[in-house]
């Protein structure tokens, strides 16, 4: 029997060589997916105020960190966007140092470049999110208006005998033309130069 890899709805970002825990999502359900695919029985939610929060949810030899974005809440302030994952990237950081243990917290350079290799991933993959909600919400207002957004209508000009015609610019018939016998047989044409 095949199994089918399971789909996840949520990211797992890349710590390099410390302990792979650091999960991202963008709503509470989602939220609570990481739990139970983690067994995490603890009762806990995400997003009850604000736009994003960072979790460390487990003992101190099975942990892991989520970082939780409301995307809904996200405006075009790129700068807002960018204060908030640095913000909760350091929580993430500092959670990070806790569960393996460094006393003095991470400082200097491997502070600042765990922290610019996660607050990147982290833009990228916001930026992805907001453009995806950004497509969900447009479908539900085009749905609620009862029209999608769809391609014009298209008129044609119709001949008078309602077909568009070859080029559907219409055209009498020429004055000059050959004549037909009664079988249907095209008559000669008479030369006017003999």
């Amino acid at each position: 029997m095949i199994k089918k890899k399971k789909s996840y709805n949520y990211y797992k970002l890349n710590v390099g060589f410390f302990p792979d825990i650091v999960k991202l999502c963008f709503d509470d359900k989602v939220f609570q997916q990481i739990l139970k695919d983690h067994d995490v029985t603890l009762k806990a939610s995400a997003l009850d105020c604000g736009i994003a929060e960072t979790h460390l949810i487990g003992d101190g030899k099975d942990a892991i960190i989520v970082l939780v974005f409301d995307m809904s809440l996200v405006n075009d302030n790129l700068g807002e966007l960018v204060d908030t994952i640095t913000h909760e990237v350091s929580h993430a950081v500092d959670h990070l140092a806790e569960h393996i243990g460094e006393e003095d917290n991470f400082v200097n350079e491997t502070r600042a470049y765990l922290s610019g290799h996660l607050a990147g991933q982290i833009f990228k993959i916001c930026m992805h999110e907001k453009e995806k909600h950004a497509r969900k919400t447009s479908r539900k207002v085009s749905k609620q208006k009862g029209q999608g957004v769809g391609r014009p209508e298209l008129q044609v000009d119709q001949q008078r005998d309602r077909s568009a015609g070859q080029n559907s610019i219409s055209t009498e018939p020429s004055a000059l033309r050959r004549t037909e016998n009664g079988n249907w047989i095209p008559e000669p044409k008479t030369n006017p130069s003999i």
